[in-house]
């Protein structure tokens, strides 16, 4: 287990260092990531490098026992190379320059960047190849933060074209795709091709955004592939990874994910913009990282302290830092780095505060920390090789996620909102889910949700058919099969060629204000539901209706449904439906596909998340209270929490606020 700190040594008088890693080594941290934003303290002037700094700092933090994970320092090219080269700043879809001044303000397609990337990075990689204190390489720094995945730039209006000619190869075949005749956009050459960027009025061609969503996607993957490949012709033998930022949508995280030995991703769960902070979200961020590789992955930053920029979110309360870790470490996290190890004295982070305060003296946050590396030191070992097995996967597609970008069908609709709404589902009921990329080998799973799937693939719809017929439940909602890969709508009747599979049509649909809720009866239950946002009208054709609308024109139509396929089945949901009904179809689903709700060893109350990591011979559950008073959770005992030694008998016991389980056969067993 990978336990340690993002540290600036460049931000502190090297008199300090030696402290900071005596303070770390106590606090059992064994790796530190450095170097991402150094760029101007390595080369000051254009060819005058200084490494000798880094050499000391590493050869100190190797004498405690603490290695490094390098970040290339691309993410900030320093101000004489932009003052030489200005192409390589971003333009906006205004066609204003995205100036000097913080960072990510480079084109990923400004090709007078390339040789001062190859320059710094062959130097470090020829430099620190051999060296065993260096544990991996971070690839630049959250790629697209701050809204900077997508460029209107000449540099990127010529990738473009080249893009667009390698895709479609005939010009007339892409007007064919993209529908040009509409508003008499017909190209007769790839350099008239324009970028989505500023018009009278936001309405650009589907098509064309999408291509561009994907083809700004692509850079990103290229820019990051043309340092990998630079780092491993000279380290081949060094891990390669990048941080990575969970829900973020303007980069495929499986195509950026290919060329990674592991993945890695930034958790801040308490950077609220709402008063109260969803667990559940954090969770799901987790196991979407973990499925970008399907494997085990790395925290590179966990917040540690409250963040801020001009201005300052909450402050964790205690305890709160170790139960985000250990939510981290249940979901998949083989390695945890905190961000950062002291508050910056200067620069736009001052409000962004860490595991010690500006002072640079041990407090409540240096305390928990090294309480934490002293029980990761007991049960690291313990959790060596374990993974996390769900039943049940959700489908995460950009390209889907992008196209509701594009034309959100509701005013304010959001593709992640909806998609949350579900995994809260899993979440609350304490179901393992992976979320996985659409061409996921699907077979090892129960139950699959593809939520808002309004694109598909030949191949797609073909492995969905395949699945459900072997014996899978599979679960598709409105706007399923409207349109084909190009974000043209298909010329069929709904759920286009999903239509078979779910043994249903839809004769027409339509859209809610954002209030407007539409009453539904479930089958045996005589609690009112509701649905909002959309309706589908449907049509049965071989489906059952486990629940139907009761009011409006509508009224009897259903509203969710079952159909019985080969040996599964596969269920449609017309609505946006409320939580309650969320609740009771989803039960009734994990019940038919012979899914458990809850953990058989566990029963806790609301607020408490239970989540498992196991191999073929051990098993072991965490018990997170995500709430600040103690809670009651019955236990299938005699159990053993591993972080505290305590063993627990049959019956409740009680979990401080806070408190966190890591629960296992007893020693003795």
């Amino acid at each position: 287990m990978l336990f340690g700190v993002c540290y600036y040594p460049e931000h502190w008088p090297e008199e300090r260092w030696a402290t900071d890693a005596r303070m770390m080594q106590e606090a059992g941290m064994n790796v530190v990531r450095i170097g991402e934003f150094a760029w101007s303290k390595l080369e000051r002037r254009e060819g005058e490098f200084d490494f000798s700094w880094l050499d000391r700092i590493i050869d100190l933090l190797a004498g405690h026992g603490i290695r490094v994970i390098f970040g290339t320092p691309t993410a900030t090219p320093p101000k004489w190379l932009m003052d030489k080269h200005p192409d390589i700043y971003m333009r906006d879809k205004f066609g204003h320059v995205r100036g000097f001044g913080n960072r990510r303000h480079y084109c990923y397609n400004a090709a007078s960047y390339q040789p001062y990337i190859q320059k710094i990075v062959e130097r470090l990689a020829s430099r620190y190849a051999n060296n065993p204190n260096i544990l991996a390489w971070q690839i630049d720094n959250e790629f697209g933060c701050n809204d900077t995945t997508r460029c209107y730039c000449e540099n990127c209006r010529t990738a473009f074209h080249v893009w667009l000619q390698e895709k479609y190869g005939d010009i007339d075949a892409m007007n064919e795709r993209w529908g040009t005749v509409f508003w008499s956009q017909i190209y007769n050459e790839w350099h008239e091709i324009v970028l989505p960027a500023n018009t009278p009025f936001p309405l650009h061609n589907p098509g064309l955004e999408l291509d561009y969503r994907r083809f700004a996607s692509d850079s990103v993957c290229k820019f990051q592939k043309f340092q990998t490949d630079l780092i491993r012709s000279i380290a081949p033998h060094q891990t390669v990874t990048h941080n990575l930022m969970g829900t973020f949508n303007e980069i495929d995280g499986y195509d950026l994910s290919e060329e990674l030995d592991i993945v890695s991703w930034d958790n801040y769960p308490n950077l609220m913009f709402t008063r109260d902070v969803n667990p559940a979200v954090a969770a799901m961020s987790h196991d979407m990282t973990r499925g970008l590789k399907e494997r085990n992955f790395w925290v590179m930053e966990h917040q540690s302290g409250q963040p801020g920029g001009n201005v300052m979110f909450p402050t964790p309360k205690p305890q709160e830092l170790r139960r985000w870790t250990y939510q981290s470490i249940a979901h998949g996290a083989d390695g945890i780095l905190y961000f950062r190890w002291r508050g910056c004295l200067f620069g736009a982070e001052q409000f962004w505060h860490a595991i010690l305060q500006h002072d640079g003296k041990p407090g409540r946050k240096y305390a928990e920390t090294k309480a934490v590396g002293e029980e990761l030191k007991r049960v690291s070992r313990l959790l060596e090789g374990t993974e996390n097995r769900p039943q049940a996967a959700m489908i995460r597609s950009y390209d889907n996620e992008w196209t509701f970008e594009i034309q959100p069908h509701i005013m304010n609709y959001s593709y992640m909102d909806h998609f949350t709404g579900y995994y809260q589902f899993f979440y609350d009921h304490h179901i393992g889910t992976d979320i996985v990329s659409p061409a996921a080998d699907f077979t090892k799973y129960k139950l699959l949700v593809l939520s808002n799937f309004i694109m598909a693939t030949d191949d797609m719809v073909e492995r969905l058919y395949a699945f459900v017929e072997a014996g899978g439940s599979l679960v598709l909602d409105f706007r399923a099969g409207a349109k084909d890969w190009d974000n043209r709508m298909e010329p069929l009747t709904l759920p286009g060629k999903f239509a078979e599979l779910l043994g249903i049509t839809v004769e027409e649909y339509g859209v809610l204000f954002k209030d407007d809720r539409r009453r539904i009866k479930a089958n045996g239950q005589d609690a009112d539901f509701g649905g909002g946002k959309w309706v589908d009208v449907i049509e049965l054709r071989g489906a059952e209706a486990l629940a139907v609308f009761d009011e409006d024109y509508y009224a009897g139509r259903p509203a969710v449904t079952k159909h019985a396929f080969g040996q599964g089945h596969a269920y449609y949901i017309g609505t946006e439906i409320d939580a309650s009904l969320r609740d009771h179809i989803f039960g009734t689903i994990c019940g038919d596909a012979g899914i458990t709700l809850g953990r058989p060893a566990v029963s806790a109350p609301p607020g408490v998340e239970v989540v498992s990591r196991s191999n073929e011979t051990r098993e072991y559950t965490f018990v997170i209270n995500h709430t600040v008073d103690p809670v009651i959770v019955d236990l299938d005992g005699p159990i053993q929490d591993w972080l505290s030694g305590r063993v627990f008998e049959h019956g409740p016991a009680e979990l401080e606020g806070n408190g966190v389980w890591m629960l296992g056969r007893p020693a003795a067993e």
